[in-house]
């Protein structure tokens, strides 16, 4: 594998580790919601408030111009 190429790969899973956390935030919520051990408020509070928390993350860490191409 060329170093270019392993460059490339690590920067594609780097940049999923972030929102596949959140995404997983998300789901473990709704499934305590489902039984009961989250309160109903709190889960439709976090659905709104998870995605613009991990919006603003993302752009806060600059991950957008980590590759140098900036954000489409």
């Amino acid at each position: 594998m060329t170093k270019t190429l392993y460059t490339t790969e690590r920067t594609i899973a780097m940049s999923l580790k972030t929102p596949l956390l959140f995404a997983g935030v998300i789901i473990a919520i709704a499934v305590l919601a489902v039984f009961d051990i989250v309160p109903e408020e709190f889960a439709q509070f976090s659905v709104i408030a998870l995605p613009a928390l991990a919006v603003v993350s993302i752009f806060a860490s600059g991950a957008c111009n980590r590759t140098g191409k900036g954000c489409a």
